[in-house]
């Protein structure tokens, strides 16, 4: 089944960019543009800047960081829970044939 496309239009930063996307993911891409301009306020205050596209910019950064600092999260995560998982299937292995 093909997913349906739909054509949203989302206001970031006082410009409207529009996009084509599966009809299903429109709660995600409302959600970013809510989070993008409440993130954009909130720098608006704490910066000073000439052009939105410098406030833009600075979200984006803090946005990969935070991205990146979560994905090391996620992959210690994994680090941790891999040995515990395998360790666990022993034991159930061992339960089952006892």
């Amino acid at each position: 089944m093909e997913d349906e496309k739909i054509k949203i239009k989302l206001a970031v930063a006082d410009r409207f960019v529009e996009v084509v996307i599966n009809k299903e993911w429109e709660y995600y891409y409302r959600e970013a543009e809510k989070i993008i301009n409440e993130s954009f306020l909130r720098f608006a205050k704490q910066w000073a800047y000439t052009d939105h596209q410098d406030l833009l910019s600075k979200i984006l950064v803090d946005f990969v960081v935070k991205w990146i600092e979560n994905e090391e999260r996620l992959n210690d995560y994994d680090e941790d829970l891999v040995p515990k998982m395998q360790e666990l299937n022993k034991l159930a292995d061992n339960f089952e044939n006892d």
